[in-house]
C-alpha cells in the first residue's frame, strides 16, 4: 500500500557526506516527534558541491551551496532543505520575492572552530614556525596570522575527508574546520584535534547552527517544523547575521562574530573584523541587552568610521 502524500514529507539535502548526516538528523527529530511521518531525502547537486578548486570568494559566496536547494523549493520538488546556516547569505533569500522562509533553527552545536595537526599539537602556538596550514575560508586565514604572522596559509576546499586526508598524508601540517560538522559526521578525534577557544578565532555567522528551509506558504510543513526550533539559537544567530549587515559584509568576508545568552535578557557579542587588504583583525567584547545590542554595534561601527575619515 502506497503511503499516502499527506505522511510524506521530502527533505532536500546537498550530497556529502555531512550534508547528508545533519538532514538525517533532522529527519530522525521529525520522525519521533511525528511518528506518522515519512521524511525522504532528496539530493540536489549544487553548484559550490560541483566546483571544488577554486575559493568560494572567487565564484560569488557561500550561497552556491543553497541556491538550487532554493529553486527546488520554488519548483514545488521537496518541502523543505536543512542548510548549514553558516552558509545562508544574509541576503537569504537569494531568489528575490520568493516567500522562503526559515521556519526553524534548531539547537547550535559547538561554534568553535578546530585545528587538525596530529599528535602533540594542543593549540595554535605549539604548530612549527612557518607551518602549513590549510582553509579555504579569508575569516580563518586572517585570524591565523593575527596570533602566528609566520604561518604559511593554504588553499583548501573539497569535503571533509578530502580535507582531513591532506594533513594526514603530510602535504599539510595543519587544516582547520568547522568543530559542528566534525561532531555532526562522528570523525572528532580528541588526541589529533583541538578546539579553538572562540576569543581566538572567532566563529562565522551562524557557524554550528541548522537551517530549516521552506516555502511562506506552506503552512502544514512549516508547523511540522515548528518544534525543532530553539528561540535563543534563533535570536543569536539573528544578531550575528544582523552584524554582518551593519559592516555592509556577506558570508565570505573575514569577519567573525559570536552572540550567547547571559543573565536573562543580556547578549554577550565577539566581533572579529578582519581585512582582505591589509591582514589586520579588530577583536572587540560587546555585552547589552537583547533590544540594546544592535544599537551599541551600530555606535561602535560609527565611531570606527569616523577615525578612518579623521
Amino acid at each position: 500500500m502506497e503511503t499516502p502524500l499527506s505522511n510524506i514529507l521530502r527533505l532536500g539535502t546537498r550530497g556529502s557526506l555531512l550534508a547528508r548526516t545533519q538532514s538525517e538528523l533532522v529527519a530522525e527529530q521529525l520522525r519521533r516527534l511525528h511518528p506518522h511521518l515519512q521524511v525522504q531525502l532528496q539530493i540536489v547537486k549544487t553548484t559550490g558541491d560541483r566546483i571544488a578548486d577554486r575559493p568560494l570568494h572567487e565564484l560569488g559566496g557561500k550561497g552556491l551551496f543553497t541556491k538550487e536547494l532554493e529553486l527546488s523549493l520554488l519548483n514545488g520538488e521537496i518541502d523543505f532543505a536543512v542548510h548549514s546556516y553558516k552558509d545562508v547569505p544574509v541576503t537569504m533569500p537569494l531568489v528575490d520575492g520568493s516567500g522562503l522562509v526559515i521556519a526553524a533553527t534548531p539547537i547550535r552545536e559547538d561554534a568553535r572552530d578546530v585545528l587538525v595537526a596530529g599528535a602533540g599539537i594542543r593549540s595554535m602556538m605549539d604548530l612549527p614556525a612557518g607551518a602549513t596550514v590549510g582553509t579555504g575560508s579569508l575569516r580563518r586565514r586572517c585570524q591565523l596570522l593575527h596570533h602566528r604572522p609566520d604561518l604559511k596559509i593554504v588553499p583548501l576546499r573539497g569535503n571533509i575527508d578530502t580535507r582531513l586526508g591532506r594533513q594526514r598524508d603530510g602535504s599539510m601540517d595543519a587544516v582547520v574546520l568547522a568543530a559542528a560538522g566534525l561532531r555532526r559526521a562522528g570523525l572528532f578525534d580528541a588526541s589529533t584535534m583541538i578546539e579553538l577557544p572562540i576569543e581566538q578565532m572567532v566563529p562565522a555567522a551562524g557557524q554550528g547552527a541548522l537551517a530549516l528551509q521552506c516555502r511562506a506558504d506552506d503552512a502544514r510543513t512549516r508547523e511540522l517544523l515548528r518544534p525543532l526550533n530553539d528561540p535563543a539559537t534563533e535570536h543569536c544567530v539573528s544578531v550575528e547575521r544582523g552584524v554582518i549587515r551593519l559592516l555592509n559584509a556577506d558570508c565570505h568576508s573575514p569577519i567573525g562574530v559570536h552572540a550567547t545568552f547571559f543573565g536573562s535578557d543580556q547578549i554577550q557579542l565577539l566581533l572579529a573584523n578582519g581585512s582582505s587588504a591589509t591582514g589586520r583583525v579588530e577583536y572587540s567584547q560587546i555585552a547589552n541587552s537583547r533590544d540594546g545590542i544592535n544599537a551599541q554595534i551600530e555606535r561602535i561601527l560609527q565611531a570606527g568610521r569616523k577615525c578612518t575619515t579623521d
